[in-house]
């Protein structure tokens, strides 16, 4: 598919907010402070817990909605800047690996960009 594909979302107005988001960059602090030295096959720590404030976001109780409100959405995913969304037992694995110690740290040279 190309980027000009029409896409739709039962979450329209999340969508719009996440273009808002996306603009002013807000999301920003994710990537650039929480270090997680975790193994990277297709997604970056940063990007997994992204995927996890959207589908919060999108209403979901759990993240085992992830799948069911965020994959199955790639309208919502573009909106946010995503092109795909993590698992959601990935993104689980990413949030069990966090520790106050990895939000803490800032500009860890040891830490892996991805």
């Amino acid at each position: 598919m190309n980027e000009k594909t029409c896409r739709y979302s039962p979450r329209a107005t999340l969508a719009a907010a996440g273009v808002k988001l996306r603009t002013l960059d807000l999301l920003a602090p994710i990537k650039e402070r929480v270090c997680l030295n975790q193994k990277q096959v297709k997604y970056a720590p940063w990007e997994k817990l992204e995927d996890a404030l959207i589908t919060i976001l999108a209403g979901a109780h759990g993240l085992c909605e992830i799948n069911t409100r965020l994959r199955a959405d790639p309208a919502l995913q573009r909106a946010f800047g995503r092109k795909a969304c993590a698992d959601q037992s990935v993104v689980q694995a990413t949030l069990n690996a966090c520790t106050p110690q990895n939000v803490a740290r800032n500009n860890d040279n040891n830490c892996r960009r991805g």
